[in-house]
């Protein structure tokens, strides 16, 4: 554990550690009391026992204070390190790692013969707003008009990088230990450090009174971090200073990650690249920057305010703002709504018009303005459009021009992924991210989970490969923003004169569970030579729509031959997509 994480192990024993640290004190109310360090009788010192202050102390007397784990370093008179040790053996915890890796042998470079900086050199740093004492404080040297930086840690020097100021080149010795720059400058006791992305920052902060450190290569290697982990280890506030570009907000990432993102934090200076930018610009703000420093969070953790305007929204939603598209089948169905990020599951039995009925959805929602990719592995796409000119232009033969117009307008909002029969679901999704980053895809269908190579109907480990399915395709739809709709068959049924529910869909349960939406698709498979009639043709269920009010719903259905059209009149009259009444 590093200082972080032992400070907050001891908090949560407190009233176990102030005893141990203060035996001849003694509990009062909430708190543990003691008159000093060393063991001396009194109620100057006072240990907080519970609370969000757990473990934090005050000696009145000596206006002193901290942690557990400072407390504990003060009781016994160690230093930080020493104390780091002794918690972790009191608390029966392995300081020392229990994998242990092979230590790579660097080499340590020979002392160099070098001056103090002077002529061009001393100039040169002193242009980067660096003060005498700063430099001498760094021992900074000079070879000529190349600036030396000497690495020492516990007394060695470890590595140097050497500066030439007439064509900015910097180098570091072969073979050299990469570590962090300006450990000799650190106090053993100190709990909070600042590290920055270049040795100039690091004496900038110096400078202004900030203890501070520098990585030996920049934001994109970090192999410091396996040289430097257990004298890491001391710090329980590590303020990371790196650069305000692209490669310095990455490698911040990265860092934190590696160092513990609960003691890290990220700091930025006003307007200003970095700190040395700072320094030289005038800039005076330098203990306020660290002050409103902020954490790093993981990015899957967020807090609910950020949400506030959203719920707002749903309960009062303002006409600018975009409403999800709707359910439009002969006109526009308000209880059902397609929303990003969620995952629909069509069914019904085989003959019923499921994907005739999806295609006129989809006809729907390009009206709307949404764009479509579709894998059919049932349909070549000439029948699959064949089918989808007829239902766009509500005729079953349209004109030569009508049809190319019609079939231009679908082309601005749908593409296939043009696989005929079994396909592999990983490269379908691969195609299917593809098209929501180029062209802002919005939906997918997938017509049908039978037509997925990898993703089997029954045998051994099938319903695990379905549940595994479904969590790739919800995480698809989170990731990008989209709707996916998935065609599932039912099991096969001893009559077909219910429509299927959801737990009649075939496979693994998780499709129906881990999906958001579910309809349901039933035809009365009436005779076709028979004269129409005015009774329903078919109907729609609504079975499952999580995040809606509407979770049952039926729309019956008229269906219209010709266009292949389902209406919501008993008259089946068709409806024309696309522009071309305005154009005729």
């Amino acid at each position: 554990m590093n200082a972080h994480e032992l400070s907050e192990a001891l908090a949560r024993r407190a009233s176990d550690v102030a005893a141990h640290l203060l035996p001849h004190g003694k509990r009062v109310g909430a708190e543990w009391k003691a008159g000093n360090t060393t063991g001396e009788k009194g109620d100057s010192l006072s240990v907080r026992l519970t609370g969000p202050k757990a473990g934090i102390w005050k000696d009145f007397a000596a206006d002193d204070g901290g942690d557990l784990l400072d407390l504990w370093a003060a009781c016994f008179g160690q230093t930080l390190g020493e104390a780091i040790k002794d918690a972790h053996r009191w608390l029966g915890v392995l300081f020392e790692p229990p994998l242990l890796t092979p230590t790579r042998l660097y080499r340590r470079p020979e002392r160099p013969t070098v001056k103090r900086p002077h002529a061009a050199a001393l100039e040169w740093l002193h242009a980067r707003g660096l003060t005498d004492r700063t430099l001498a404080e760094f021992k900074v040297a000079a070879d000529g008009d190349v600036v030396v930086l000497p690495y020492l840690r516990d007394g060695e020097l470890v590595n140097i990088k050497r500066r030439s100021i007439a064509d900015k080149k910097m180098w570091q010795e072969k073979d050299a230990e990469p570590c962090l720059y300006g450990w000799h400058l650190v106090n053993p006791m100190s709990r909070s450090i600042a590290i920055t992305e270049g040795e100039f920052d690091a004496m900038a902060l110096h400078q202004v009174g900030i203890p501070a450190m520098s990585v030996n290569q920049g934001a994109g290697n970090h192999q410091w971090i396996e040289s430097d982990w257990i004298r890491l280890e001391q710090f329980s506030e590590i303020f990371l200073c790196f650069d305000a570009d692209d490669a310095g907000q990455k490698g911040v990432r990265e860092v934190a990650n590696r160092l513990g993102i609960e003691r890290c934090r990220l700091v930025t200076f006003g307007p200003h690249k970095d700190a040395n930018d700072a320094l030289l610009a005038g800039f005076k703000d330098f203990q306020t920057c660290l002050r409103d420093s902020r954490g790093l969070d993981p990015d899957e953790l967020v807090n609910v305010g950020q949400f506030i305007d959203e719920v707002v929204a749903d309960f009062y939603p303002s006409g600018d703002q975009p409403a999800y598209p709707m359910l439009r089948i002969g006109m526009d169905q308000p209880w059902f709504r397609f929303r990003p990020q969620e995952v629909t599951v069509w069914t019904g039995h085989n003959g019923h018009g499921k994907s005739m009925l999806l295609g006129l959805v989809e006809l729907g929602l390009i009206e709307q303005g949404e764009r479509f990719c579709v894998f059919s592995g049932e349909m070549s796409p000439r029948k699959l459009l064949h089918r989808m000119a007829r239902q766009a232009t509500g005729q079953d033969e349209p004109s030569i021009p009508y049809l190319r117009h019609s079939l231009k307008w679908l082309a601005q909002s749908m593409w296939l992924f043009n696989v005929q029969g079994a396909a592999n679901s990983v490269r379908m999704l691969e195609v299917f991210a593809y098209a929501a980053k180029r062209y802002g895809v919005t939906h997918f269908i997938i017509d049908s989970l039978m037509m997925l190579e990898d993703v089997p109907e029954d045998g051994k480990g099938s319903l695990e490969k379905q549940r595994l399915f479904m969590v790739a395709v919800t995480a698809f739809a989170k990731r990008y923003g989209v709707h996916v709709h998935l065609v599932a068959h039912p099991r096969k049924a001893e009559d077909e004169r219910r429509a299927p529910g959801k737990q009649d869909v075939a496979g693994s349960g998780k499709l129906t569970n881990m999906a958001d939406n579910h309809f349901s698709v039933w035809a009365s498979l009436k005779d076709e030579e028979a004269p129409a009639d005015d009774s329903f043709d078919a109907k729609l269920e609504l079975n499952k729509q999580r995040n809606g009010d509407t979770q049952h719903r039926t729309l019956y259905l008229w269906f219209d031959r010709r266009s292949q059209q389902h209406t919501i009149s008993s008259r089946r009259q068709p409806r024309r997509f696309g522009d071309w009444e305005q154009r005729a």
